[in-house]
């Protein structure tokens, strides 16, 4: 857990000003892009089994919140791995550590939250169609923060600048080390454990990023098979 935290902490440092240890705007712009995704997809996944309404309400809001906002989620994602490529060039390992740390840690706040919330509620039906409600109004919209909205039109300009210098330079990595890692590698680790399979040997089928699919083998010889979708994963039948 010590060396995790550690990558953590480096790939939040690619993201930070150099003249001050708290992040720089553009590096609290990519987390909040990152961290508010991936909780409304902690809440649809959440709020899925509790009732048909809560389901249907899930279905909506993360439509139409994604409709709003997906390409600033997108450009955020392009910040983080437009930086992480090019400050660990091709030492492939570190990088992919330090991107794995970082998705397990957006996933584990939102886990996190999203749990303790409906926990404390008498009412979980209700808890879901409040909290849905504002992600599909607009109440949780990434533009709500000036400074955040700022920073991430910045991202979505660098992304069209320099998107294909990034995949030239993700293809070239790969080429040269012969190595492909997913993100969500962590997160399926932990999923695994989850469901039973502790000590599983976890393998990336697909890689799309934000599409991943993983087959986590157990010591019993039985297997799952994880699809992610920005690191969001589930456990497929």
């Amino acid at each position: 857990m010590r060396i995790l935290s550690g990558l953590i902490l480096a790939s939040l440092a690619l993201l930070q000003g150099c003249s001050s240890t708290q992040l720089s705007p553009t590096g609290e712009a990519v987390y909040y892009a990152l961290q508010t995704d991936t909780t409304l997809r902690t809440w649809v996944d959440a709020c899925d089994d509790v009732s048909a309404k809560a389901k249907q309400a899930a279905y909506t809001a993360k439509q139409n919140w994604w409709q709003r906002n997906g390409a600033f989620v997108e450009s955020a994602d392009f910040g983080l791995a437009y930086d992480i490529i090019h400050v660990t060039d091709d030492r492939t390992e570190t990088g992919a550590r330090m991107a794995m740390a970082l998705t397990w840690q957006v996933v584990e706040t939102a886990e996190a939250e999203v749990q303790e919330l409906l926990s404390a509620s008498g009412d979980k039906e209700d808890l879901c169609l409040r909290v849905l409600s504002q992600y599909n109004q607009g109440e949780r919209d990434l533009r709500s923060q000036d400074k955040v909205y700022e920073s991430l039109v910045n991202l979505q300009r660098r992304s069209q600048r320099d998107g294909t210098d990034l995949n030239l330079k993700r293809a070239a990595v790969e080429q040269k080390t012969g190595k492909v890692y997913g993100r969500s590698f962590y997160v399926v680790e932990k999923m695994a454990k989850r469901n039973g399979c502790s000590g599983a040997e976890v393998h990336l089928l697909k890689n799309a990023w934000p599409h991943e699919v993983y087959d986590a083998r157990c010591p019993d010889n039985s297997y799952l098979l994880v699809r992610c979708e920005w690191g969001n994963c589930l456990v497929t039948d």
